[in-house]
């Protein structure tokens, strides 16, 4: 007992001095710190001092072994890191606790080291405006830093941060991450600026955004980091990064440098082998939903790259890579009792510049089994002006499998498609041709017993039987058939069924027998149309074999109906223009297929447009002989009509009044028409794309009287151009209504001004600065018209001439204008004028005429009238009165002005009175030969005979006196002054002695010699006709 009692004194003895010990050195641990309270203290505030640039507060400094055992650390307490600037009144960094750990050994020394930070509970917030601007520019660089010796030093080796949550906001380039419960805990280290950083890590919730999409929300992320961070240049450089988001494993590689407004990316994210059932978890939120009741099997794997600058100034974005690798891949929706299997794909994608034109998609392999039924395909895309496309694809798919398989909820489908098919090409546009080429293809379409229901919509598409065939064999828009051989489809009482097949597009061979009848309210029961109201019974029965081929007067063996009853229309865009109480009946017949026995019944044709009726029914028989019965009444407001049905390049506005009635037969008896009625015009205003202005007619009246419509008191206006009509024109039914017939009349027109300029194609006119458009062409005339106008213009206006008092006949026929026994006055004397205009395109068009005038002033004409100065540059010199009886022809560009190189000419100059003043050849002669009457020499009634060809005018041999010499002249002078003329100086007095004299050069340096003249083929050459007949070429290639 006495033993058991001095074990037990013993044994507390020993917890004594054990408890007093442990006390003595908790007593120490917790007391000696605070003999280095004030020198921590100093040292955490120089730290600050020397390393933050920004606004550092804390709610109180505590010093202990304990917070963090056995390490020595100092605890700041509600603390906070202002941002920087604009962010200088934002925290940066808020935390409910940050520690500094102290390196205990260097307590006893001269520096106090740091070398361990803890953070807990903290809020960090980085922040980038729309101008780039940071708030965590808050590090002072290590060149600015004190470069005097501190008592304190900074070398973390340890970083730990608990229970933070992190946001990266970046406005310039719509870049959100949102770290919720962020722990970090491993190496930091900061030195020359830079951070590294390696440690584990881990984050309850991640959600990350870029351009408004979401990407990732509420799901973890842990892993190993291993990266740098250069603050100096904003950079930074992720070495390996392993990490695993929602259990999906993928490592981050590469670098993003921000040094200024570039943003370099070199970045790499792959992930290997990673197990397919891992994937819903990270599809973007918008599909999220869907993704909660998706499963997936399988393995797959991806890359994605991201290399380039993004610079918005510059507009430069960087390239995008992808490649994706399923196996034998699983999915299912609602675990549904068809699950897709089987499932292996091979596919990249390329975004060059985040340019979506730039596309480049190639699936080298993708298949799959839906029940019974498997699907093989492989296709590349190429995204662009000019897109490209190329695959194969053979499918047999149950609709309503796939449907439940998938999740796609919005549509209920069912029914069995299969579909076999390869396609190969580009589709390439022009200006003129928007189907210039198309990939050729070749697709076969079978649907059986299908059915479409779009939830929302309260009716189905059901009972579809569809078997179709599309085909093009060389890539020719018009050589693709589109061949229906069965369609059969119900919607409530509504239906379609039958056969339509047409081979081309070129001379249309169908075979159709077609039958529908459509209630046009119950689409709207069946899909979601928006932005028209719709209303009427619809029916449409159609038989028809053959082919359409106008030129041959061949139509198909038809016999069709198209019925609209009760019709209504309505554009959201224009609510107060409803084209209501629609009728429309049409019948059409042929039975042998020729023009002979076509019939077109419209019984009839009626509408109300804003509350204004308007009615036409015809009746239109054998088209090669014309029978034809057309009744009118009502008022139509065009520009109402347009908006309702707009027509590509053309506007149309105004009133039209009509109450008419024709009736008729092609060919038949003049006498025997009955056409009786009227047709008012108010306002009527047409913009077209070939013209710049508006057409306008302010007013007319239009009768039909017999076989004539007749006008009078027409008043149009084109820009400053004010015309007033009155005439007859007729075949105007068979020019409204068959293709190549010709419209027959006569017109009268007066005007005060017209300036021919105004309607040249593609004149857009000057601009505020009288700039002219870089766009000109030709004046077009219409075709197919025959008609003898009579004009009188006070002034007509044509570039740099001014006609006065225009009066002729003009006829215009197939699209070309002849003049006919036209006067008018110009540069003081009366021209009388006959000749041709024909446009060849709107750039180019053809010209022959032949102009007498007598007695002009050869000055007048050589200042104000340019071509005449171009001919005819010796006239400089020249004053007096001139006759001329002369013919040119030749081609006008499309700035209306002649082509010198494709004149041709020939004709009289007669000299009645002239007086030739410092004319050089003359007075070098003069000089030559010592014969003072050559001076300034006078002549009278010498009529010269020239021709011109290729830009140079040959004068043909002419004699005349001077003073008593009789001098003789020939040869060649081109356009641009170039002379090769021979002259024989006749000596008084009867000239029987001469001297031969040549003259040759330039004409500002020309030779004068005594010689014979010998003749030479001149040619000048004209640059400018060389980049004309390229543009010629340029304009055909476009038709």
């Amino acid at each position: 007992m006495k033993k058991k009692k001095t074990i037990l004194s013993k044994l507390l003895k020993v917890m004594k001095i054990t408890g007093i010990t442990l006390g003595g050195v908790a007593l120490a641990l917790y007391v000696s710190p605070y003999f280095f309270k004030e020198q921590i203290n100093d040292g955490i505030k120089e730290v600050a001092k020397n390393y933050i640039k920004t606004e550092v507060d804390f709610k109180d400094l505590d010093i202990s072994f304990f917070n963090h055992f056995p390490k020595l650390t100092v605890t700041l307490t509600d603390s906070s890191i202002k941002g920087s600037v604009p962010y200088q009144t934002e925290n940066l960094i808020s935390a409910k606790e940050i520690a500094l750990g102290v390196d205990v050994k260097t307590l006893f020394s001269d520096k106090i080291i740091f070398n361990e930070l803890f953070i807990q509970h903290a809020d960090i917030k980085l922040k980038v405006d729309s101008l780039g601007k940071t708030n965590f520019d808050i590090v002072v660089p290590s060149d600015e830093a004190d470069q005097q010796e501190s008592n304190v030093g900074l070398a973390l080796n340890n970083f730990k941060i608990s229970d933070s949550n992190f946001l990266y906001d970046d406005k310039s380039s719509t870049t959100f991450l949102k770290l919720d419960e962020f722990d970090y805990d491993g190496l930091i280290d900061y030195s020359n600026n830079q951070l590294t950083l390696n440690a584990s890590t881990s984050i309850k919730n991640v959600n990350f955004s870029f351009d408004v999409q979401k990407y990732v929300k509420n799901l973890p992320l842990k892993g190993k980091i291993n990266s740098k961070i250069d603050l100096k240049n904003l950079s930074f450089y992720f070495t390996e990064n392993n990490l695993e988001l929602g259990q999906f494993p993928f490592s981050l590689r590469g670098s993003l440098l921000m040094p200024d407004e570039n943003k370099v990316f070199d970045l790499t994210i792959a992930s290997d082998k990673n197990d397919l059932k891992y994937i819903p978890a990270i599809i973007p939120e918008a599909y999220q939903e869907w993704a909660k009741d998706v499963e997936m099997k399988g393995s797959s794997k991806i890359l994605f790259t991201m290399k380039g600058i993004m610079n918005v100034e510059t507009n430069q974005n960087p390239d995008i890579h992808i490649d994706v690798k399923v196996d034998d891949g699983w999915l299912n929706y609602k675990k549904s009792s068809s699950p897709i299997k089987n499932i292996n794909l091979v596919s990249t994608i390329d975004l060059q510049g985040l340019d979506p034109e730039k596309m480049r998609v190639k699936v080298e392999n993708l298949d799959f089994k839906l029940l019974e039924g498997t699907t093989k395909t492989n296709f590349t895309y190429w995204a662009g002006r000019t897109l490209f496309s190329e695959g194969v694809i053979e499918s047999t798919v149950d609709l309503e499998a796939l449907k439940n398989a998938t999740g796609f909820q919005r549509i209920d489908a069912k029914g069995i498609l299969n579909l076999e098919g390869n396609w190969k090409g580009s589709i390439v546009q022009t200006a003129k041709n928007p189907m210039q080429k198309i990939p050729t293809f070749y697709l076969k379409a079978n649907l059986e017993k299908g059915y479409f229901k779009m939830r929302e919509m309260p009716a189905a598409l059901e009972h579809i039987n569809l078997n179709m065939t599309m085909q093009n064999k060389d890539g020719n828009y018009k050589n693709t058939s589109v061949l229906v051989h069965q369609i059969d489809a119900k919607a409530m009482d509504n239906f379609m069924i039958g056969r339509l097949e047409l081979k081309n597009l070129n001379n249309f061979p169908i075979d159709a027998d077609f039958g529908a009848k459509i209630h046009l309210e119950d689409i709207y029961k069946i899909y979601p149309v928006k932005n028209v109201d719709m209303r009427g019974d619809l029916y449409v029965k159609m038989k028809a074999n053959g082919t359409y081929e106008p030129k041959r007067k061949r139509v198909p063996v038809s016999n069709t109906i198209v019925k609209l009853k009760n019709g209504y229309l309505k554009l959201k865009e224009y609510p107060n223009l409803p084209l209501e109480n629609m009728t429309v009946e049409t019948h059409i017949k042929s039975g042998r297929g020729s023009f002979n026995d076509l019939s077109i019944d419209v019984l009839p044709i009626s509408f109300t447009l804003a509350g204004k009726p308007f009615k036409v029914n015809a009746n239109l028989k054998n088209l090669n002989n014309l029978d034809y019965r057309v009744h009118s009444k009502g008022e139509l407001n065009l520009a109402n009509l347009y908006k309702l049905f707009p027509v590509e390049g053309l506007d149309v506005a105004g009133i039209i009044e009509t109450n008419f009635g024709v009736k008729g037969t092609n060919g038949a008896p003049l006498e025997s028409l009955e056409n009786k009625g009227y047709v008012k015009i108010q306002n009527i205003k047409i913009n077209t794309k070939f013209f710049p202005s508006k057409f306008v007619v302010k007013e007319g009246d239009f009768r039909f009287e017999g076989s004539h419509l007749t006008f009078k008191d027409v008043k149009a206006r084109y820009k400053r151009n004010v015309f007033v009509f009155d005439g007859n024109v007729s075949n105007y039914i068979n020019y409204a209504l068959k293709e190549n017939e010709t419209l027959k009349g006569n017109i009268n027109f007066t005007t005060n001004r017209v300036n021919i300029d105004d309607f040249m194609a593609f004149n857009t006119g000057t601009t505020a600065s009288n700039s002219v458009s870089a766009e000109e062409g030709v004046v077009l005339l219409p075709k197919n018209v025959e008609l003898l106008i009579k004009g009188q213009a006070h002034e007509v206006l044509f570039k740099d001439i001014v006609l006065q008092n225009f009066n002729g006949d003009l006829a215009l026929n197939q699209g070309n204008l002849a003049l006919q026994n036209t006067t008018f006055n110009l540069i003081g004397s009366q021209f009388t004028m006959n000749g041709n205009y024909i446009p060849v395109n709107a750039k180019k068009a053809k010209f022959n005429f032949n102009v007498k005038a007598n007695n002009f002033d050869i000055q007048r004409a050589y200042h104000e009238i340019t071509l005449f100065r171009e001919l005819v540059s010796a006239a400089e010199k020249a004053h007096g009165k001139v006759s001329m009886d002369y013919h040119l022809q030749g081609d006008l560009g499309a700035d209306m002005f002649p082509k010198m190189k494709t004149i041709k000419g020939e004709g009289d100059f007669t000299l009645e009175e002239i007086k030739f003043l410092g004319f050089k050849v003359f007075n070098a002669v003069a000089e030559k030969t010592s014969t003072d009457a050559l001076h300034d020499a006078n002549v009278k009634k010498v009529t010269i005979k020239t021709k011109i060809e290729n830009n140079v005018m040959t004068i043909h041999r002419t004699k005349f006196k001077i003073a008593g010499f009789r001098p003789r002249i020939e040869g060649q002078v081109t356009l641009d002054g170039y002379m090769n003329l021979g002259m024989r100086l006749g000596l008084p007095p009867f000239g029987i002695i001469g001297i031969p004299i040549k003259i040759t050069g330039p004409s500002d340096t020309f030779e004068v010699e005594v010689g014979k003249y010998r003749k030479e083929e001149l040619d000048e050459s004209d640059d400018e006709f060389g980049e004309y007949q390229k543009s010629l070429e340029e304009e055909k290639a476009k038709q």
